[in-house]
């Protein structure tokens, strides 16, 4: 019996513990192995092109594609190009912006991701040692408030499920080839990302729509206030300091906003990639691509800091969207105008706490 308790009570908050497990395994491995491969990669082609410099090679094939590579073909010097092919683009012969694009994705876009992922979880690593679990001052009251509906919760985890499985897909596809080909091999990574593309890609417009329904189901009460403001001057009243909160804080508002907001950049962009059936260019994809990948890892970073505090850092946060009800003492706490505006409509009527 103890046993099953403990799994019911405990499976869901092992999963979220999981899922994150797997966002810091994976950004490590990128992060270590990524210079490694990208620094070799880098160095073999200077030391070929410094050989051919120096034995005097010449080869007419490289030259002429060469030269070919370097003109332009839109009419600027004179010159012009014809297809039977319709499609945009086809009538340029070498396209030079895709290597422009793989060496600003491999030289600057890579790194500089795993290097804000990786710096964010020791941040957070490092405030736990500091700052310690945010306990219930007052303990728990053993009376239960109700916090959020059965609905509220059904959308919050439809958005969070499908935003982990996007996370660990998308962070899949942008640091595994140098993170994981040197560990387990072309062939498996290939079937991995094989596998995590197309869920990207099928998943992608359901968490659009999960994420408009997340909109008019939490914008009630997070609009920002003067309340806010105080609270973020206060540091959230992380550090001794009490901040006052309504129904919800300033860090929770402003991260309501920044899932929209940056949600709806991440959709929208991903969109434009999957279906590239609206003449959308080259140049139109890779600018995609690119505002696709910042927006994602920024999302992706700042959920680090909301799942850190939702789950291992503040006593009784987790329970509340789990259950859909938290310890009195905690909303007088952390959100004691909330708690105050409950009590003067009388709907502050507690249950116990196996309720």
């Amino acid at each position: 019996m103890n046993a099953m308790k403990w799994s019911s009570k405990n499976i869901s908050f092992f999963n979220v513990k999981l899922s994150l497990f797997a966002y810091v395994l994976i950004t490590l491995f990128a992060l270590l192995s990524f210079s490694s491969t990208f620094a070799a990669e880098e160095k073999l082609g200077n030391i070929n092109n410094t050989v051919n410099q120096q034995l005097g090679i010449k080869s007419p094939a490289t030259d002429l594609w060469r030269a070919v590579r370097q003109r332009k073909f839109d009419g600027s010097e004179g010159l012009s190009s014809t297809t039977q092919a319709n499609s945009l683009g086809a009538n340029e012969l070498i396209n030079v912006k895709g290597q422009e694009w793989r060496n600003f994705r491999m030289g600057q876009l890579v790194p500089y991701a795993a290097y804000l992922l990786v710096g964010v979880l020791l941040a957070l690593v490092l405030f736990r040692l500091i700052r310690g679990k945010i306990k219930i001052k007052a303990g728990r009251s053993g009376k239960k408030i109700l916090r959020f509906s059965p609905f509220q919760r059904f959308v919050h985890w439809s958005v969070a499920i499908l935003f982990v499985v996007l996370g660990i897909t998308g962070t899949l596809l942008t640091f595994g080839k140098s993170g994981l080909i040197p560990i387990i091999g072309s062939s498996a990574f290939g079937t991995i990302a094989g596998f995590g593309k197309l869920l990207h890609d099928y998943l992608g417009p359901v968490f659009g729509i999960m994420l408009l329904i997340m909109l008019f189901t939490f914008i009630k009460g997070n609009f920002a206030n003067l309340t806010d403001m105080k609270w973020f001057l206060k540091g959230g009243g992380m550090f001794g300091n009490h901040a006052s909160a309504g129904r919800y804080n300033g860090g929770e508002k402003a991260w309501f906003w920044l899932a929209i907001l940056a949600g709806a950049v991440i959709v929208v962009s991903g969109v434009i990639l999957d279906f590239p059936y609206f003449n959308q260019t080259r140049d139109d994809l890779q600018l995609s691509h690119l505002v696709h990948a910042v927006a994602g890892i920024a999302l992706l970073a700042a959920s680090f800091g909301h799942i850190f505090m939702g789950t291992v850092a503040m006593e009784g946060a987790y329970e509340a969207m789990k259950t859909g009800y938290c310890d009195e003492n905690w909303a007088k706490e952390h959100h004691d105008l909330w708690y105050a505006d409950l009590q003067k409509q009388g709907t502050t009527a507690s249950s116990d706490a196996d309720t």
